[in-house]
């Protein structure tokens, strides 16, 4: 089954042989939406690897949630928040740095957040795709070889921001 085939089909935790990490996020207002915004990401990506990271076609291929986030942002948030970065440099690192395959996800218990269980070295590519969906540090988590890890990062735009999923706009604190 392709990496693909997985986001689309694998979406009761199952589990691969060897090596894997689990990408958790929680303590967000509707997580099923979310994790459909992660996948369709993801799947935006793959299905589209080859297209330059410049080319404007982006914008209409990734979700609307992820653009509209990340084109309200000022010059000076990039400078801020470890995580964020203009469209061309998220799809650059994730095509050039990944070390990660989709394998499965699967709703938190009381639908308190989702996991997605990757195949090989989990790395950070996912966590500015989760960021520009307006999804907090202190909600991400990483979990490798049965221990946990929180998202430490200095500035979080959200720490002096608010996100408004209803609007999809960002208003400062």
């Amino acid at each position: 089954m392709t990496e693909i085939e997985r986001i689309k089909k694998n979406i009761d935790g199952e589990l691969p042989k060897g090596k894997y990490g689990i990408i958790i996020v929680q303590d967000m207002p509707n997580p099923k939406h979310e994790l459909e915004i992660f996948k369709q990401t993801i799947l935006a990506i793959l299905e589209n690897i080859s297209l330059h990271e410049e080319n404007s076609k982006w914008e209409k291929l990734l979700p609307k949630q992820l653009v509209e986030f990340t084109n309200q942002l000022e010059e000076e948030d990039y400078h801020k928040d470890d995580l964020i970065s203009h469209i061309p440099n998220m799809i650059r690192h994730f095509r050039e740095q990944r070390k990660w395959e989709w394998f499965s996800s699967t709703m938190l218990e009381n639908d308190e957040g989702f996991e997605v269980i990757v195949i090989g070295n989990l790395d950070t590519i996912a966590l500015p795709l989760l960021h520009h969906q307006g999804i907090p540090f202190t909600s991400i988590f990483l979990e490798e070889n049965d221990k946990l890890y929180p998202t430490r990062y200095i500035t979080d735009v959200l720490t002096y921001k608010t996100f408004d999923t209803k609007t999809l706009k960002l208003k400062k604190k």
